[in-house]
């Protein structure tokens, strides 16, 4: 117990990671990761939604239970409600990534919900860690991270926005000028 305590990070994270491999290899033709995101893998109506629901949820409990096994103190209440909001975005699942009947469009805000959560109280939670860093390089360290975060996170979201449908039908995308 005291081994994950300790460590508790690096295992939630490697079995996060495992958890994404898995939901990779036993992926359907019709999910390309190029295209899709982790959440897909967990999508409503897809057949093997479970394996990606798992990953989102031992991701988030086990994070959440090596956090108050240390102690929580004011510096991790963020990174507990990331764990939290990652968790639930396992329980809740996202939209069909293809072409489905019917899907709960409730249950579908409710995992962005959570994601987004998650992806807010993540970058605040690296703010708060580099505050209450206990020397200088650490200090850097948190904020070279926040950063990186920041900009990739932006830097997605501004491919999405310069890639446009060809057709509202069609899954090819061409860059717009």
């Amino acid at each position: 117990m005291e081994y994950f305590k300790t460590n508790y990070a690096m295992i939630s994270t490697l079995v996060f990671v495992g958890f994404i491999l898995l939901a990779q290899v036993f992926a359907t033709n019709n999910y390309d990761w190029t295209k899709n995101t982790i959440s897909d893998l967990g999508a409503q109506g897809y057949s093997r939604k479970l394996i990606m629901q798992l990953g989102f949820l031992a991701f988030g409990i086990s994070l959440a239970f090596g956090i108050m096994l240390k102690g929580s103190g004011l510096a991790n209440y963020p990174i507990l409600i990331y764990a939290a909001s990652v968790a639930l975005t396992g329980i809740f699942c996202t939209k069909p990534f293809f072409n489905a009947e019917s899907y709960s469009s409730t249950q579908s805000l409710l995992h962005s919900t959570f994601a987004q959560l998650a992806g807010i109280a993540f970058s605040i939670g690296i703010l708060t860690q580099a505050f209450y860093a206990s020397d200088n390089r650490l200090r850097y360290i948190h904020v070279l991270f926040f950063v990186l975060v920041i900009g990739l996170s932006a830097s997605f979201g501004l491919l999405k926005t310069r890639y446009c449908p060809k057709t509202p039908l069609s899954n090819k995308f061409y860059l717009v000028g």
